[in-house]
């Protein structure tokens, strides 16, 4: 008997549905803040539906005055899983996307082992691009190998913030870590003047590197610490920058911080931060021009 399959935008009279899914996840955020998901006007959910049963759910983010769409909170109901509900949803999704005159490009952030989420990726013809591994500092008196020196000079215009980001010639994250989780391409209309004031920048006495420390919140507090060289070690005082900021907002649980597979290397004891496993961002540009 053929399914009949119905992709729709979820609102609060869908909630139900999705609390009635068998997803493995204990507590799921999805379902918690699921108001504020509907609410939003840059946060968007979508239900595949057989029948009243919701058989999958996910959606996407916005970001940089909507030009950039963020794919997420994937989760499928584990009693109908290998039945290509995942793919089905999210075909439906970037459908929408590209036909959104606003997006420019569409990605999606997923672990390096997630492999069933890949594989639906690969089939919507989403190219991978850069690993990124997500560290967090939690004991820094157990640092060692790095180079110690002074707290780097604060950064207050922000003029001179956005100069230092438009003059950046290498980047060996291949990404502009916008929040802790979303990785993005680097793009103008990221960074307002709000989201410029929020962040604090700092740079070395050489001029040479210059580090973004922005306070996040993902369930918990972060120092969200955006560094785009893979010489973390090697720069005098870069560790005590991120301390010295750290102090200063002691409601922080930690510095987030993004490193390359290089860096990530580079890293020779693991033992002063908490570790995820490693993450992978696909994307694709709707105007391959663009790139």
């Amino acid at each position: 008997m053929e399914r009949i399959l119905n992709v729709k935008p979820l609102t609060m009279d869908d909630l139900p549905a999705l609390e009635a899914m068998d997803t493995g996840i204990g507590d799921d955020y999805v379902v918690r803040i699921f108001d504020r998901l509907i609410e939003s006007d840059s946060h968007e959910l979508f239900g595949l539906f057989q029948d009243e049963q919701m058989l999958a759910v996910g959606g996407y983010s916005l970001f940089g005055q909507k030009k950039l769409a963020m794919l997420g909170r994937l989760r499928s109901d584990l009693r109908f899983q290998l039945k290509g509900n995942a793919t089905e949803l999210l075909r439906s999704v970037v459908d929408q996307l590209k036909s959104d005159d606003r997006v420019s490009w569409i990605g999606a952030n997923t672990h390096l082992g997630n492999l069933p989420a890949r594989r639906v990726l690969d089939k919507l013809g989403i190219q991978q691009g850069p690993v990124l591994h997500y560290l967090t500092l939690v004991r820094p008196d157990l640092l060692t190998g790095h180079t110690s020196g002074p707290v780097w000079d604060i950064v207050q215009d922000v003029d001179k913030k956005r100069d230092l980001l438009s003059e950046l010639e290498d980047n060996a994250l291949k990404v502009f870590p916008y929040e802790c989780y979303y990785p993005l391409p680097y793009e103008e209309a990221l960074l307002t003047d709000e989201y410029l004031n929020d962040a604090t920048f700092y740079q070395n006495p050489t001029g040479t590197r210059f580090v973004i420390i922005k306070n996040d919140t993902k369930k918990y507090h972060y120092s969200h610490v955006k560094y785009f060289w893979n010489d973390h070690y090697k720069q005098a005082g870069f560790f005590e920058t991120l301390i010295d900021h750290w102090k200063n907002n002691h409601d922080n649980i930690g510095c987030w911080i993004d490193f390359s597979d290089e860096g990530f290397r580079n890293i020779q004891d693991l033992t002063p931060y908490n570790v995820q496993e490693p993450w992978i961002l696909y994307g694709m540009w709707k105007d391959t021009n663009s790139q």
